[in-house]
């Protein structure tokens, strides 16, 4: 599906309703954004797949008092 967008006075663009449905965009996705010899490449950025370990940070819900690392890993300061 091809479309033509307008590029507003603010740099902005639009993504038309029918793409952004078929990709499953919601308000606030992030799209990287690549020159290309041919033109511009917009690719979706799935926050799942993160290369930021700092990203990652709180995802587990930890509802608990903050710990030392001596105590989340006791094992890695066990001598053996």
């Amino acid at each position: 599906m091809d479309a033509l967008l307008t590029l507003s006075s603010k740099g902005q663009l639009v993504i038309p309703a029918r793409l952004r449905q078929l990709l499953g965009l919601q308000p606030g996705d992030r799209l990287a954004l690549s020159l290309e010899a041919d033109g511009l490449r917009l690719i979706p950025q799935d926050p799942a797949k993160t290369s930021s370990a700092h990203a990652l940070i709180g995802c587990a819900g930890y509802q608990g008092p903050p710990l030392a690392l001596e105590q989340m890993d006791p094992a890695l300061f066990a001598k053996s």
